[in-house]
């Protein structure tokens, strides 16, 4: 996957940020497909008839990002409802449960990323673990990625 800061050129470091985390690795085929659902939806996506500046993309094989920088728009409740629409709807048809938030990725020494129990992350004694709990382009930047 691309670095971060390729991903969201353009887009503001104030930028609102929403995660979601699929239950399983998600295959190459099905992340092609998302891909390009993720696309089309945020080509549309809109708060009070206003387009967003949004971008949508896989950052790796569990976890999808939705980028909108409020400068021009602000996603309003409406629109965010959308979207958590849209990943539960793209859930459904995969089979992939992306609102679990009983777990964390992490990356081990070797780079593969696999799912850890979150309430035993602090067990970790190596390795990098993704933060779920980013919410602005900055953070994700900076801390999405976290070092044991």
């Amino acid at each position: 996957m691309q670095q971060i800061y390729n991903l969201f050129e353009g887009f503001n470091d104030d930028s609102r940020v929403w995660l979601y985390t699929a239950n399983r690795a998600i295959t190459p085929t099905e992340a092609h497909f998302i891909q390009e659902n993720l696309e089309h939806f945020v080509s549309s996506w809109k708060a009070h008839s206003t387009p967003l500046k949004a971008k949508a993309c896989m950052l790796n094989e569990y976890i999808i990002a939705f980028v909108v920088d409020q400068t021009s728009a602000n996603a309003s409740g409406c629109s965010v409802d959308s979207s958590v629409r849209f990943i539960k709807e793209l859930g459904k048809e995969l089979n992939i449960d992306f609102f679990n938030r009983l777990n964390v990725v992490v990356e081990d020494e070797s780079g593969n990323r696999k799912l850890h129990p979150y309430r035993k992350l602090q067990e970790l004694t190596q390795g990098i673990y993704y933060n779920p709990l980013v919410d602005t382009l900055k953070d994700l930047k900076t801390n999405w990625k976290i070092n044991q």
